[in-house]
């Protein structure tokens, strides 16, 4: 079975912890929500900006000082 949209995005963000903030610039949200949001402080994060964040993090590619 697949992972909701939010348990995806945040598990993805989590393994990517060290770059919450390039990642907030490039797709257009802020360092702060995604704070949020992975330590489920976001009750309901929208559908769009899950989406965004969700295409963001599938182009993205670890950098070396992220593992890979």
């Amino acid at each position: 079975m697949k992972k909701p949209l939010d348990a995806a995005v945040r598990e993805q963000l989590e393994a990517q912890k060290g770059s919450w903030q390039a990642i907030a610039d490039d797709a257009g949200v802020s360092y702060s929500w995604i704070s949020k949001f992975v330590n489920n402080r976001i009750p309901n994060p929208g559908f769009k900006t899950l989406t965004q964040l969700q295409a963001h993090l599938s182009k993205r590619r670890p950098t070396a000082t992220e593992g890979a």
